[in-house]
């Protein structure tokens, strides 16, 4: 490792910050696609009540007493945020993945020895 040019001591610092945001970036990623899917199967279920049907939702540590078209709007509203959200993580997660390829093949270039002619 002494032997290495700070110039690529550098890229390797910035290869791994790369790696640590997109770990974060996945892991924020794992954590919308799960409410998203939550929030779809509740939102399947509430629609598939009666009209006239005792809905709950809650608020921080309570629980309270709601009507169905309420919480279905109020579901439907949570989906496109989510999805909005998710969307905005996979572009995010993609350019990191571009970056960390670019990066690690001019590590590689720098790194190679250069060839006798």
């Amino acid at each position: 490792m002494q032997n290495i040019p700070p110039q690529v001591q550098a890229m390797l610092g910035q290869l791994e910050s790369y790696q640590q945001q997109l770990q974060l970036v996945v892991q924020q990623k794992q954590k919308v696609q799960l409410d998203l899917t939550d929030a779809k199967k509740a939102l399947e279920e509430i629609e598939n009540l009666p009209e006239d049907a005792v809905v709950y939702k809650t608020v921080g540590t309570l629980i309270v007493k709601t009507t169905k078209d309420k919480a279905v709007a109020e579901l439907k509203e949570k989906i496109e945020t989510l999805e909005v959200r998710l969307n905005a993580l996979e572009r995010q997660e993609k350019k990191l993945n571009e970056k960390l390829k670019e990066l690690t093949a001019q590590i590689q270039a720098a790194l190679r020895p250069p060839t006798a002619g």
